[in-house]
């Protein structure tokens, strides 16, 4: 009788309160929503020191980073998730790797830049959450921001050339070499059928789409039956569109689809278990009855004949280049190679996983998926009695993202605002295992007072 009367005062037990008092957000959640938008700025917002190339986000994750880190190695009584021990390794590894292939300056530089945009969100948004619906509180939030950047992004197609773009050129006089030669040429980097590709403040329509996929299955799994989770969703379809991105697109039909079964399969606790194993059966019927499962994948991602051709003919050329070069440390993030030689078409290498492989070494690869499933690892939460009911949805729709990202991730390259937001996702959910475990740890000491 007791534990009940404890648990229906928790501020965190909203399942049968819906009305309950909303918690101010704290000071450092402001910050946390400011990183946010300075992710979403156009990169010709960025500015150079020599040739460090300091964007405003890049300026308040560092010291961030700095305070995460301390505040988690001063917690008395910290809750160890396994992603905590590969988000460090993972950005070790990509330092170690870039200085190893390119030397310590140059190493230190590319190779610091990406562990500080992947590791540094992840404790970010690991260590610096308030306890009490603070992640809900910044998805909320970044829906919001969502309909702005959608607002933009569409100016794209509207007026037929990258418009964000054009108008930061125009006040600072930043150029990208290949967006100037994509829009003499209407290449498929800014034009698709002669038409602009929404892209906005992103740095491509790719990782715009990518973004609004992203949102809107948090917001509607999050809030499936409030206005901002359908307007939500609706928006992120209508940016997907405009981008004329096929991945993100089917990245996002993938986790509506998750999210649906989801819901309509409440009520039957082994729910992800059977839809793993029949993934699981129907992905090693597939690798045994096809002589080339990666062209299967790319069947099922959704893209045309001609850039799936492209894909694969990537993959063919840049295997048998790393496992013969260096398949631990990879061939370096700035160093030039004969890519004419290899088969390629270009410099190009659309997936993030052998991008990284090439970049960083096979172990990278390894290294940042332990990092997004192992937040995952500590068991499910979309039943703990100790999260909020919007909490324990969240952490479902966080799982829905990485698993759409991974699987995405053989087709599509995600870098910059996208490669950020994989750490602070991964960083989110293993703060809602801590979340729970310390809310479970507290109602066990007052019962037993």
């Amino acid at each position: 009788m007791r534990a009940a009367q404890l648990h229906s005062q928790r501020p965190w037990s909203r399942t049968k309160q819906p009305q309950a008092r909303p918690v101010a957000a704290s000071g450092k959640e402001t910050l946390l929503k400011f990183l946010i938008v300075l992710l979403c700025l156009p990169e010709g917002l960025s500015f150079f020191i020599g040739d460090f190339r300091l964007s405003l986000a890049r300026l308040l994750i560092i010291p961030l980073t700095i305070d995460a880190i301390a505040q988690y190695l001063r917690r008395p009584s910290k809750v160890f998730v396994p992603s905590d021990a590969f988000a460090v390794a993972a950005g070790l590894w990509m330092m170690l790797a870039a200085i190893i292939i390119q030397g310590p300056a140059a190493g230190l530089k590319s190779g610091g830049i990406m562990a500080l945009e992947f590791s540094g969100p992840y404790f970010i948004f690991r260590t610096l959450l308030s306890p009490v619906d603070s992640s809900v509180r910044i998805i909320a939030f970044t829906s919001k921001l969502l309909l702005v950047i959608v607002a933009i992004a569409v100016l794209d197609p509207l007026t037929n050339k990258p418009f964000t773009y054009e108008f930061i050129k125009a006040i600072t006089g930043y150029t990208i070499p290949d967006y100037e030669w994509a829009k003499e040429t209407l290449a498929d980097t800014l034009y698709r059928k002669g038409v602009a590709r929404a892209m906005g403040p992103f740095e491509h329509s790719i990782l715009f789409g990518a973004f609004c996929a992203w949102v809107g299955t948090l917001a509607i799994c999050t809030f499936p039956s409030r206005f901002i989770g359908w307007s939500t969703a609706a928006i992120a379809f209508v940016g997907i569109l405009a981008s004329q991105a096929r991945g993100p697109l089917v990245a996002y039909a993938l986790s509506l689809g998750l999210t649906t079964f989801y819901y309509v399969c409440s009520r039957f606790s082994a729910r992800w278990k059977l839809l793993g194993a029949l993934f699981s059966i129907g992905f090693v019927f597939l690798s045994l009855s096809s002589s080339s499962p990666l062209a299967t994948i790319m069947n099922l991602s959704g893209i045309d004949p001609a850039t799936r051709w492209n894909r694969e003919a990537i993959w063919a050329a840049v295997v048998p280049l790393l496992m013969q070069q260096s398949p631990i440390f990879g061939l370096g993030m700035d160093v030039d190679w004969d890519w004419y030689s290899y088969g390629l078409y270009g410099p190009s290498v659309d997936s993030m996983w052998l991008r990284i492989a090439m970049t960083m070494g096979i172990p990278a690869s390894f290294l940042v998926l332990f990092t997004m499933i192992g937040a995952y690892w500590k068991g499910s939460l979309d039943r703990s009695p100790y999260l909020s009911l919007e909490e324990r949805r969240l952490s479902v729709a966080l799982g829905i993202i990485t698993v759409s990202s991974i699987f995405i991730g053989f087709t599509v390259h995600f870098w910059g605002t996208c490669w950020v937001f994989l750490g602070i996702f991964a960083g989110m959910r293993a703060s809602l295992v801590e979340i729970n475990i310390c809310r479970s740890r507290t109602t066990r000491v007052a019962v037993e007072k």
